[in-house]
């Protein structure tokens, strides 16, 4: 999995009119600081950034501190609205006319579908020189929220707008070769705010393309296992992070013995999924497994594995286990359908 961390500049001084020699104001360079101390420990690898001094700058205590290289790549600019500078009233208009069509542009500007296509043209470029890597990139806010609008179309202008302010700002990308398995939206000011509202979506298996996660629905005799981490007391099914150089079904097997003990069963592949918050959203498969023998529980994390009929009153990750647990179970007896096969381990 290659890890990209977007950060957009920090704050800009406004009356400098030239796009591409704005500094950054005297709190837009203390603020450097937060980005400085947050991408510290992250194992960076590479530092690019848009040629614009401001996009320099703000990633350019860490590059130091790090003694890594900027390179400056033209196609992360970021978007010229026209040649001449626009009101905010003029703005506010030319922002709404431009989300709602990503071909509209000025006489001399570009329109946010070119804007999207010349920065993802370069963000493939930097994925295929730096697979399973973390990398930084010093971007902007129109020119990021274009490239979050290209792997989550709900992405808009409410979203756009609620950004606006917030200089610097991180959104943290992972990649599965040029698929986004999953993002992350960091507000350095309030690193620990709650994420909001949570959607699930749900799709066949294979159809997104890119994944973080796995979860494994896995039955003992007849009773869905569940296990209890050491450090708490709800209950959650087998599942992870997909570790470098694994496949999903190769985590799935791993994660299915780690946390249950597991040593003989069928598994297979039963859908993809997504789970979207106010801070981003993950992509993560599905997995249905037969258990025909559990040994120790292995001294990994978890403290305690248990047999329910059901989900768990108790469980963790409520707003999204029971709603991939209804999936399950509209693929199994219980919703009229019938089982897909099972693929024995390879």
């Amino acid at each position: 999995m290659t890890t990209i961390y977007f950060v957009r500049h920090a704050q800009t001084d406004h009356s400098v009119h030239d796009d591409q020699a704005r500094p950054l104001t005297e709190k837009g360079m203390e603020d450097r600081a937060l980005v400085t101390a947050f991408l510290r420990d992250k194992g960076i690898g590479a530092v690019y950034a848009s040629p614009y001094k401001r996009a320099v700058d703000t990633v350019a205590p860490f590059a130091e501190q790090a003694g890594l290289p900027i390179e400056e790549v033209w196609d992360f600019r970021e978007r010229k609205a026209d040649s001449t500078w626009l009101s905010n009233e003029e703005f506010s208009i030319f922002l709404q006319r431009q989300w709602a069509d990503f071909t509209y542009s000025r006489d001399t500007g570009e329109s946010l579908g070119e804007v999207q296509a010349r920065n993802i043209r370069a963000l493939n470029e930097v994925l295929a020189k730096h697979e399973n890597e973390s990398i930084v990139i010093g971007t902007h806010g129109t020119a990021l929220s274009a490239i979050i609008n290209f792997y989550d179309a709900s992405f808009g202008v409410e979203d756009n707008l609620a950004m606006i302010g917030i200089m610097p700002w991180v959104v943290c990308m992972y990649f599965d070769g040029t698929h986004c398995a999953g993002m992350q939206k960091i507000d350095l000011f309030q690193p620990d705010a709650p994420a909001g509202g949570c959607v699930v979506k749900m799709g066949d298996s294979g159809s997104l393309g890119g994944y973080r996660f796995v979860v494994i629905f896995a039955r003992y005799r007849g009773q869905w296992l569940y296990c209890r981490h050491k450090t708490r007391d709800a209950f959650e099914t087998a599942g992870g992070h997909i570790e470098n150089g694994e496949t999903p079904m190769d985590a799935a097997k791993r994660e299915l013995f780690e946390e249950t003990g597991a040593l003989d069963f069928d598994i297979e592949a039963a859908f993809d999924y997504a789970v979207h918050q106010g801070d981003g959203y993950a992509n993560g498969r599905v997995f249905l497994a037969e258990v025909r023998k559990l040994g120790e529980l292995p001294p990994f994390e978890m403290a305690e594995l248990r047999g329910f009929d059901t989900i768990p009153g108790q469980m963790r990750f409520p707003q999204i286990l029971p709603v991939l647990f209804a999936r399950v179970c509209e693929m199994e007896e219980c919703g009229g359908v019938r089982r897909p096969p099972v693929l024995p381990v390879q």
